[in-house]
């Protein structure tokens, strides 16, 4: 995709997105009522979930938050579009909107299902901007230990289980009758070994969006290994897939949203 530069590390993504492309515009275009509100949602009504009708709720939603909330909100924004493009085996199942309130959504950021071993990933979203006199590569690695260190705590805690509720609507929401109902056997059985105080399989995609100009630091590929080594050695997960991508300013992407409501 035109302005859109993948690294492959073993284990990882390194994806550094240089500009608001048109190519990467159209895909927007094309999916992003999916990610908002689920595509078996958007396939029963399509002209009610229309791509003008989405940008305007998505700016409703993000023009009420602080920075702090906005970046975090693009930057996820940003995974959901580009994850189709970079892990094929993975299905989301995941609405990026929260359906009660406008407000961040509670829960797992992403879910995904894997329909080639049928079992289900867990994925945390995190952002930030490098601050002087950090590196790139420092932030990215800050931004996926937290990610993991989340993710880990949600799939542990006997307290907070309402998180699978989440997940289990969002399935009816995303996928096809078929897979929709293989998913929800897989969450309700993690759910219930949670509870029970037992193990899971931790299978998760740990994703870091890291903003600064790309003049002056840049992520590099030794420093996404190092990610990936540290995580490995954690021995948290039973499988991870890193993402990380640096965008010079994710307000581009807001203002391409903007022109459209604006059009």
């Amino acid at each position: 995709m035109d302005g859109v530069e993948i690294v492959a590390v073993s284990g990882a993504r390194l994806v550094i997105l240089g500009e608001i492309s048109a190519e990467f515009c159209a895909h927007i275009r094309a999916r992003l009522a999916e990610f908002c509100y689920g595509a078996t949602t958007v396939s029963e009504d399509s002209s009610f979930y229309s791509f003008e009708k989405t940008v305007a709720e998505f700016l409703r939603r993000y023009d009420l938050k602080p920075r702090k909330t906005r970046l975090g909100m693009a930057g996820e924004l940003v995974v959901h579009v580009l994850m189709p493009l970079l892990q094929s085996d993975l299905t989301s199942a995941a609405v990026y909107f929260n359906k009660e309130e406008r407000s961040i959504k509670k829960g797992f950021d992403l879910t995904f299902v894997n329909s080639t071993d049928l079992a289900i990933w867990y994925g945390e979203v995190k952002t930030g901007e490098v601050a002087e006199p950090d590196s790139a590569d420092k932030k990215a690695a800050a931004l996926v230990n937290t990610a993991a260190t989340s993710v880990d705590t949600m799939l542990a805690d006997r307290d907070q289980l309402s998180r699978w509720d989440a997940a289990l609507v969002d399935t009816r929401l995303t996928l096809e009758a078929g897979m929709a109902d293989t998913a929800r056997v897989l969450l309700r059985s993690d759910s219930e070994a949670v509870r029970q105080g037992g193990t899971l399989q931790k299978r998760v995609v740990l994703a870091g969006t890291v903003v600064h100009e790309l003049g002056h630091c840049v992520v590099t590929s030794v420093g996404v290994e190092a990610i990936v080594a540290a995580i490995a050695s954690s021995d948290r997960f039973t499988e991870a897939k890193i993402l990380v991508i640096q965008q010079d300013s994710l307000e581009a992407v807001i203002a391409y949203l903007r022109e459209v409501a604006d059009a």
